[in-house]
């Protein structure tokens, strides 16, 4: 009796193969760090935007009424939709920075749909304060302090809890690098934690809270 013979398949895969499939597995590994990478960059450069535009608002809302939004008198009479501030030159208390973001959107400084928090006490949320590109909302308030912010400086809490990395690199783009002084700063809160001999610490990977200053 004649028998056929077959040849048999090999078992598992030949060196070229796990070769091939290996390079894929590293292409797909870079691409997906790649990918992160260029988020990241994105939010920052999204920040520097937001924090730009911000400025300018803040400029152009004090130069047409001579005051601080949020610690504006008049707003109500003015059409600005809130009740005023007690004008003393700085954006204090939960109301004042409340109503901060509704004012500057009223006066065509900013876009979006703002409105103070339904009761004086409460704190800025969504729909009262601008979202910040790394969570959260920004505050814009004259009683938030880094490490050498000026006396009653308005300044932009635009990180509550930041990636540090993503922190430092902003600081590098408009600033100085040091977390400790200039026009941003790691908030008071967060030096020991987020901060080593005057810079941004890097290595730490932790979430810190950060300031801009606007005047």
């Amino acid at each position: 009796m004649k028998h056929n013979t077959r040849p048999t398949s090999s078992a598992g895969f030949s060196l070229l193969e796990l070769s091939i499939a290996m390079a894929v597995l590293a292409i797909l590994a870079g691409g997906i760090l790649k990918g992160r990478e260029l988020i990241a960059s994105a939010k920052v450069q999204s920040v520097i935007t937001d924090l730009a535009s911000l400025e300018t608002a803040m400029v152009g809302f004090q130069s047409r009424y001579g005051a601080l939004p949020g610690d504006f008198p008049a707003a109500d009479a003015a059409g600005l939709g809130t009740t005023g501030g007690d004008g003393n030159g700085r954006i204090e208390g939960t109301e004042e920075e409340g109503h901060v973001f509704t004012q500057l959107q009223k006066a065509g400084f900013i876009q979006g749909d703002y409105s103070p928090p339904a009761t004086a006490d409460a704190s800025c949320g969504p729909s009262s304060c601008m979202a910040s590109r790394l969570g959260g909302v920004m505050v814009i308030s004259s009683t938030l302090e880094g490490p050498s912010t000026p006396e009653g400086a308005a300044v932009v809490l635009f990180a509550d809890q930041g990636p540090v990395r993503q922190l430092a690199e902003i600081d590098r783009k408009l600033d100085d690098g040091n977390p400790l002084k200039g026009s941003v700063q790691v908030l008071n809160a967060d030096v020991a934690a987020c901060t080593s001999n005057g810079f941004w610490n890097e290595k730490a990977d932790v979430q810190c809270g950060a300031l801009y200053v606007l005047r």
